[in-house]
């Protein structure tokens, strides 16, 4: 459905670009705003939503744990020591 919104809505401008002439690229231009500007207001809505159900099933997300370059040393040398054996 909304692929076929955005045919009609393309098809659209440029039927009235073609009958607004010079005013017509100034038309298309405020209308792939207005797409941009809905995009973003959806994608934020839907982020929104999202986050929402996470913290109501209790779901957090994954932090990354920083790790010193002293511990990946060790850990590779550990890793080459399994390797000779």
């Amino acid at each position: 459905m909304v692929i076929l919104g955005t045919i009609v809505a393309i098809v659209t401008a440029i039927i009235i670009s073609s009958f607004l002439g010079p005013y017509g690229l100034l038309t298309m231009l405020a209308v792939g705003f207005g797409f941009l500007f809905s995009i973003h207001a959806r994608i934020r809505e839907v982020q929104s939503d999202l986050k929402l159900i996470k913290q109501h099933l209790g779901i957090e997300e994954a932090k990354e744990t920083v790790v010193s370059n002293e511990e990946i040393e060790a850990e590779l040398e550990r890793e080459m020591a399994v390797a000779r054996e």
